[in-house]
């Protein structure tokens, strides 16, 4: 198996589009990434509550009979 020491050793060995196509794939995976974390973070407590609104709503009237 490769170490990521000898990735890294190759990386002057590439050419100057494979270097460009790999950096721009590596941004973009942690572009995608960065932005699941910050979806995620801002679920916070509400992460377990239905995206649909009719779930929302189905939610809401059962606790409004339960007030009642």
């Amino acid at each position: 198996m490769i170490t990521l020491q000898e990735i890294i050793n190759s990386l002057a060995n590439l050419s100057k589009e494979d270097q460009d196509f790999l950096f721009e794939t590596l941004r973009k995976r942690r572009e995608k990434e960065t932005k699941q974390v910050r979806v995620h973070s801002l679920r916070g407590k509400y992460s377990n509550l239905a995206t649909n609104s009719d779930d929302f709503a189905d939610k809401k009237q059962a606790e409004i009979a339960l007030e009642n």
